[in-house]
């Protein structure tokens, strides 16, 4: 009974003392919990800059400093990471050091500087059997620390090439850059080639059965954007005369010559302009988009009437002597394709009533035309 006790007793003092070893991770295990880690505690949509990995390895600090953002991407937050040539400038512009400890204060700056929104340090220390990986996050905006995490590593044959600074941890490390820049290299043919990008000018014809001659400008983006669209619908006069000094009103011809009669013949053409303006809502990231917007539709009426006097009739067209402005609102959806776009838009003029005879197809416009990438450079650069 004693030998059994004793063995068990031995068992788990060894187990308590090795437990960290078991429950240790690989390295690359360890650097997705820490990305993991980044995600969880991080705001949505926050750019995260990661200043350092101290440990008695550069080449370990550089290659988790390289992998930690392939773990961060497509995470549902939008979490990104800043690019390590911003880092490198700031380095040499305050002559930071990536191995050197990093005060709270000097975090808050080189965010601020970077644009990041979380700034996070970390350390590797060899603990007994295992390396402890240790990191921290810092809030730039309120310098308020978002928390630590460790986790710990194996000491495999991996650590162990990376720590002696081997020919082969420096080997592991060329292939994940090397990863890295095909990975970025291929993104960025997808977006050149196939026009797979979110933010630029269009410009295009917009047309409605009434309003025929029709344009379309405006701005995308991942958020919202602006546009402005106009079009004409000239009148149709079956080549009949247009009687430029006569006008009506309602039905009856104003101050008609003496001797002549007109009598209407319930036909009628109109010259329209449109103007409208309003936003772009993104709805689908570089697909498609919610078009809103307001603006005012301009119409004069001609009607058709036959002028009769003592030699004779002929039939001209005579304009109404008031101008119809009305306002009006319109609602569409915006769809990119490659570097071309298709649009469509329904919109309705206050106080008038539904053209039944043409299904209301008056009111719908439908347009196409070519989008416009912005540059790097540019204020709405992605």
């Amino acid at each position: 009974m004693k030998r059994t006790l004793f063995v068990v007793l031995t068992a788990g003092f060894i187990c308590l003392g090795h437990g960290s070893l078991y429950g240790a991770d690989t390295l690359e295990k360890a650097i997705e919990k820490q990305a993991g880690y980044i995600i969880k505690n991080s705001p949505e949509n926050t750019a995260a800059a990661i200043l350092n990995i101290k440990s008695d390895s550069k080449v370990l600090s550089d290659y988790i400093m390289e992998r930690l953002p392939d773990y961060v991407v497509d995470n549902k937050k939008n979490i990104t990471f800043v690019d390590r040539s911003k880092l490198d400038l700031i380095q040499q512009e305050i002559n930071f050091q990536y191995s050197g400890e990093v005060s709270d204060e000097t975090m808050v700056s080189i965010g601020k500087k970077t644009g990041a929104g979380v700034i996070g340090t970390g350390t590797i220390i060899e603990t007994g059997r295992v390396y402890t990986f240790s990191m921290k996050l810092l809030d730039v905006e309120s310098a308020r620390i978002l928390g630590s995490n460790s986790v710990q590593i194996t000491h495999d044959e991996t650590m162990a090439g990376f720590m002696s600074g081997s020919g082969v941890a420096e080997l592991a490390q060329e292939e994940a850059r090397q990863k890295k820049q095909e990975r970025e290299a291929a993104v960025s043919t997808i977006k050149d080639v196939m026009g797979i990008f979110s933010t630029g000018f269009y410009v295009g014809y917009l047309g409605a059965l009434n309003i025929p001659i029709g344009f379309s400008l405006g701005s995308i983006n991942e958020g919202i954007g602006l546009f402005i669209e106009t079009g004409f619908g000239p009148p149709a006069f079956d080549g009949y005369e247009h009687q430029s000094s006569l006008s009506y009103d309602g039905n009856i011809v104003q101050n008609p010559p003496w001797g002549f009669t007109y009598t209407n013949e319930n036909k009628e053409a109109s010259f329209i302009w449109d103007l409208t303006a309003g936003l772009n809502i993104n709805i689908i990231k570089t697909l498609l988009w919610l078009n809103l917007g307001g603006g005012f539709e301009y119409k004069q009426t001609y009607k058709l009437f036959t002028e009769t006097s003592a030699s004779g009739s002929n039939k001209i067209w005579i304009k109404n002597d008031s101008d119809d402005f009305k306002f009006a609102v319109s609602a569409g959806l915006y769809i990119k394709l490659l570097y071309f776009y298709i649009q469509g838009k329904y919109k309705y003029i206050a106080g008038e009533e539904f053209d039944t005879a043409n299904y209301g197809l008056n009111n719908l416009s439908l347009g196409a035309g070519y989008v416009l990438k912005l540059n790097h450079s540019s204020l709405f650069a992605w």
